[in-house]
Order: C-alpha cells, then sequence, then structure tokens
C-alpha cells in the first residue's frame, strides 16, 4: 500500500520530465537558470571558491607510446584527489582532453588503466581521476547506504556534489596544461563513473562532448525496480525541484551526447534508459542538433563490451578531432601493476588529509542568530518562508480539506471514541483515532499525537506514548505512514527513506503532510475546539514541522524530544540549511511550547528565544499536569 503509493508518485515525475520539447528559444533563454537550479540541489550555489589545486606530480611513468604522470590535487584546501594522467609520449601542440571519472572498482584508475592507455596513445591527454572512498582517495560515499546518515538529506548533501565539485576543478587542472586545447574537453566514466559525468556535463558547460556509460535510467524504474537499493548515495542529487534523470540529461543539449548501456544491467533497465533517450532525443532534434545524440548498447551485464567502447571512442574522435571514420582498434588487454601507477606509497593519501571529513563541511550551513535579536520577527519570517520553499516544497500550501469519513467506536464513561479516515495522497489511507470528552464538549481542546512506528495498537487512540491528557481534553492518535495500517518491516523501511528523497521529499517530511491532514480533518469535522499537537522522539519533529506549516494549530507538547538532526535524527530534506531542531523549534514562538520529560542541553537556545519574547517554555512532569493555554 505504503509502497504504491510511493511508485505512482515516482511515476508521475517521471512521465512529466521534458514531456513536451519548449521551442528552441524558449529552452536556450531558461538553460542558465535551469543549470543553476542544478547546481543548487546538488549544494553547489553558490559555488565553493576556486583555491589553490596545489597540483603534486608524485612520479611519471614512461612507456614507448605514451607518458603517465601520477599526480594529486585538492578541489577544496587539505582535500586530496588521485589521479593518473595519460599523453602522448611525443606532443606538438594541443591536445584534445578527455576527463574519464571511475566507477566504484575497488582498484579504481588502475582497473580503468586500459581506457587512459587508448586515450594517450591516440592523440589525447586523458586525467583519470579516482572517486572518493575508491581508490586512493579517502572520503565517504555510503551514509545512508551503509553508515545510517540520515544526516546527509537534513544538510542536503550528496557526495555527488564534491564529485562533480572535483571533476570541475579537474577541468581547471586540464585547461591550465600547455598541451591541453582548453575548448576541446569531454567526459567519460562507467558506472558511478558514469553519474558523475551525467552531473557533472550538466554542470559545466566547458565539457563539450558528454558520454556517460551504464549509468541512465529514471526515477520510476530505481523506485519500481528496488535497483535503490543497489545504489550508494552519489547516485542521487536531493531533488528538491522534483526533477528526473531526462531533466539532467536535457541540461546537456545541444553539446555532443553518447548514452551507452548495457541491455542485461541489473541496475539500469532498457525500459528506462530508452524512455530518457527518446525525450532527450525530441530535445536534440527541437534544437536543430538530431545528429548530435545518439545511444549505443549491447546485450550484456553492467559494463562496457567493445561494441560500447569502440562508439565511445568513435565519438570522441568524430566531436573533438573532426576524424568521421570507425574506430577499429579497441583497449589493450595489457595490465600495468597497480604499484606502478599508485600516486601514494602503499596507495594510502597522507593522515592529515581533509576528504574523509569532508562530508560534514562541504555545505555551507547557517549559525542561528542570537536568540534576543532585535529583527527576530525578521528573521522568524523568513526562515519559515525558507522552509516552505524548500523542506516542505512538495506540501500544498494552504493544504486542502481531505474528505474524511467517520465511525463511532463506542464510548467509557469519561471518553467517546470515534475514526476518521482520510486520504492524505490518492491511494495512501491515514487513520485518526479520537477519544474525546464525555459528556461532549465542542469547545473542548484535542491534542493530536503521531503514532509511534513501534506501537503495537492505535486502539482507543492510543499508541502516540502521550498518555492521558486531563479529563477535559481530547486526544487522538494519527497513524501517519509507515505506522499502524501502512506498518512496514525495516528492510523496507530503509528502501522507503532512501526513496523518498528521490522525489524532493523524505519519509519524515511525508508523515508531516500525513499529521497536516489529520489536522485538517478534525478541523473541518468541527466537533473539537483548538488543536495541539504531540510528539515524543523523532515524531517530537513531526509535530513541530506541522504545527509551523500550520499557523491556525494552538500549540505543541513535546516529550522527551531528540536533540538534532545530525547523528542519524529524522531526516527532513535540507532542513540544516536553515537551522536545527533547537533553532526551528524557537519559530514557534509566541505559540505555546510544553516540554515533558528530558530537553537536550542544546534545546537552551529554544528558551532563551522564547524568554526574549516574553513567553516561556513550560516543563512539565507528566502529561496530566498540562493546562491547554
Amino acid at each position: 500500500m505504503l509502497y504504491r503509493a510511493l511508485l505512482r508518485s515516482a511515476e508521475k515525475l517521471s512521465q512529466e520530465a521534458l514531456a513536451a520539447v519548449p521551442p528552441p528559444e524558449v529552452w536556450t533563454a531558461a538553460a542558465p537558470e535551469r543549470r543553476r537550479q542544478w547546481l543548487t540541489m546538488l549544494g553547489l550555489d553558490p559555488l565553493p571558491p576556486r583555491t589553490d589545486l596545489a597540483v603534486t606530480v608524485t612520479g611519471v611513468v614512461e612507456r614507448e607510446h605514451h607518458v603517465i604522470e601520477k599526480l594529486h590535487f585538492q578541489p577544496m584546501p587539505g582535500c586530496r584527489v588521485s589521479a593518473n594522467l595519460y599523453r602522448p609520449r611525443v606532443v606538438t601542440g594541443r591536445l584534445p582532453a578527455v576527463l574519464y571519472l571511475c566507477g566504484h572498482a575497488a582498484r579504481a584508475k588502475c582497473w580503468y588503466q586500459q581506457h587512459g592507455r587508448w586515450f594517450g596513445t591516440h592523440g589525447y591527454v586523458c586525467l583519470i581521476v579516482d572517486a572518493i572512498q575508491i581508490g586512493e582517495c579517502s572520503g565517504y560515499h555510503h551514509g545512508t547506504y551503509h553508515q545510517g546518515w540520515w544526516h546527509w538529506i537534513s544538510q542536503g548533501y550528496t557526495p555527488a556534489a564534491i564529485e562533480v565539485w572535483a571533476a570541475m576543478r579537474a577541468v581547471d587542472l586540464l585547461q591550465s596544461r600547455n598541451d591541453v586545447d582548453p575548448e576541446r574537453l569531454g567526459v567519460t566514466g562507467n558506472s558511478g563513473g558514469g553519474t558523475i559525468s551525467w552531473f557533472a556535463g550538466a554542470a559545466d558547460p566547458r565539457l563539450r562532448v558528454v558520454v556517460p556509460s551504464c549509468q541512465t535510467g529514471t526515477i520510476h524504474q530505481h523506485i519500481r525496480d528496488r535497483s535503490v537499493d543497489g545504489h550508494c548515495d552519489c547516485s542521487f542529487w536531493i531533488n528538491t525541484l522534483g526533477w528526473d534523470f531526462t531533466d539532467v540529461a536535457a541540461l546537456m543539449a545541444p553539446r555532443p551526447l553518447l548514452i551507452c548501456a548495457a541491455a542485461d544491467d541489473i541496475l539500469f533497465r532498457p525500459y528506462a534508459y530508452h524512455h530518457l533517450f527518446d525525450r532527450v532525443r525530441r530535445l536534440y532534434h527541437g534544437l536543430g542538433a538530431g545528429a548530435a545524440v545518439d545511444l549505443v548498447e549491447a546485450v550484456t551485464p553492467h559494463g562496457y563490451s567493445p561494441r560500447t567502447r569502440k562508439a565511445i571512442f568513435a565519438w570522441f574522435e568524430r566531436h573533438l578531432k573532426g576524424i568521421e571514420q570507425p574506430v577499429v582498434d579497441d583497449t589493450d588487454q595489457a595490465e600495468e601493476p597497480d604499484e606502478v601507477l599508485l600516486v601514494y606509497p602503499g596507495g594510502k593519501p597522507p593522515s592529515d588529509d581533509g576528504m574523509g571529513k569532508a562530508d560534514r563541511t562541504f555545505i555551507p550551513l547557517p549559525e542561528p542568530p542570537a536568540p534576543t535579536a532585535p529583527d527576530w520577527t525578521a528573521r522568524r519570517t523568513a526562515a519559515l518562508a525558507a522552509l516552505r520553499q524548500s523542506t516542505f516544497r512538495h506540501i500544498p500550501q494552504p493544504l486542502p480539506p481531505p474528505a474524511a469519513s467517520i465511525r463511532r467506536q463506542g464510548a467509557r464513561v469519561d471518553r467517546e471514541f470515534l475514526t476518521l479516515e482520510i486520504e492524505s495522497e490518492p491511494g495512501l489511507p491515514v487513520r485518526v483515532q479520537v477519544a474525546l470528552p464525555r459528556p461532549a464538549r465542542p469547545e473542548a481542546p484535542i491534542l493530536l499525537g503521531v503514532l509511534k512506528p513501534e506501537a503495537r495498537t492505535p486502539f482507543c487512540a492510543q499508541g502516540s506514548g502521550m498518555g492521558t491528557p486531563p479529563a477535559s481534553v481530547g486526544f487522538g492518535c494519527v497513524e501517519v505512514r509507515g505506522t499502524g495500517t501502512t506498518a512496514v518491516g525495516p528492510g523496507l523501511e530503509w528502501t522507503l527513506r532512501r526513496s523518498y528523497p528521490l522525489l524532493g521529499q523524505s519519509l519524515y517530511e511525508r508523515r508531516t503532510l500525513d499529521l497536516l491532514a489529520a489536522v485538517s480533518a478534525v478541523r473541518q469535522w468541527g466537533q473539537t475546539g483548538p488543536i495541539y499537537l504531540y510528539g515524543a522522539g523523532p515524531e517530537a519533529a513531526v509535530a513541530l514541522y506541522a504545527a509551523l506549516l500550520d499557523e491556525a494549530v494552538a500549540g505543541v507538547v513535546l516529550e522527551s524530544p531528540v536533540a538534532t538532526h545530525w547523528s542519524g535524527g529524522p531526516e527532513f530534506p535540507g532542513v540544516l540549511r536553515v537551522g536545527d531542531l533547537p533553532y526551528t523549534a524557537a519559530l514557534l514562538c509566541p505559540r505555546p511550547l510544553a516540554v515533558i520529560g528530558a530537553l537536550p542541553p542544546s534545546w537552551s537556545y529554544t528558551e532563551a528565544a522564547y524568554s526574549a519574547q516574553g513567553a516561556g517554555v513550560t516543563r512539565l512532569a507528566t502529561l496530566a499536569e498540562w493546562a491547554p493555554r
């Protein structure tokens, strides 16, 4: 049920991407802004400073027809990227250059050396660059994939950002060389290197020819086939604007683009890459550049084949050299020992290399303003606008009231029980279990809580962990997605948490939508007074953000809230670009905020902000002490 709803959203996104080809003048005028949007979703807007590359050649290998320079450079200060540069042994002028981006084979540039050697012996300069975490590079690709680093989503961080920036700085390196023609540059790579070929080609128009291999699909395919489960984090971007891979591919137009694919690739299925190619081909034809785009495929598993390799070489020959003849010679089978190609002694970067920590610092995050700042109100308005435009962009505002069916569930001496059933998205049911004071008091406030994922049952509006409020207060339990009737096991939950960001969403952001839909349904029902929200632990963030988005919510009660979005805290796309939980909780002021149990030390900021505004955070031992105000 939950997975089907996710799949419907993914299919809609992919079907709408480049569904209509705009007139050439419209596309050309829009392209710079589209590229800026792409950089924004990567975390590269604005671009980092172009600091000294600190290019260091650690050795030179001379062979009969080519030379290999072993080098490293720093795309950011202190963060090293290892590479091999292949060039002809005799260079008489400026040559075309190819940036080769390694896939995730453990040996990296050593594994792909035949490609560098082919280019280096056929009149090109070729720079083969290790991916971070692969080969001789430190760093991490596997944040959500292996490490449980869900805060990457809250940071708005993807390791693709560093990979693309490293590729752009590699272009700077190539353009600075006397043996390279700065106007004849191309990029290619296989698998993970194919991904960054796409991404860097979309980001940097200096790459005049783009040839990704075995890394072409759609968002719909990755979720439908659960191939997202086989990809590390660098394969995707923080998709705030709801783009598909087709939209990324369109940014190549009208530059020469060759898509290479394998029909038996378990990660990228033919129906997906044909869908993308067909739509991008129509754009190229509309721009009068139909001959500049093509697809080559072979019936092989994930990886190269002689057919695709020769097509790649021929494509560069045609578009960087003007040579139209077919390429006959494939890569050779010679193998330089790894120790000959390694940049560092022992194949490890220096101990002071900063790439291993770059994921925590690459995305600049703001410091919260002083809680006593005189312009607090203006800052609050700006922060709420930023949250609505980015993190919660895919939640309609205002949210239209959902249709609700209501049925009585019996009564006790002091409570009457009801169930409201709604859909927060087409085909996604949300149940709201409600307990109202008895005798009925239509003006009585109600406290709605989020059902805990581990709760055994929401029966009689239990399961949120809130306990029982005062008898004069109604309470309810909202079965947000992944709980109650849409509960899932840990395997599918992992897939969901990694899939929703492909749509610009997150599991917790979607739970916020579910809670908001429940609030809207209860309000429209009209049988209660003011609505308050409750959340405990990570669900505290869901209650908090729902209240921030719906300013008619009267107040919030939190119990032992998590301290931060870092360290595996509840993920919301890019929320840390606005602020962490202590700051966003303070944005609720002046509406009432009550806290049961322990309050993390970092939330002293929230208390200070409330005090500065003449309010205060109410501290409670139990919910029975709570008095709505």
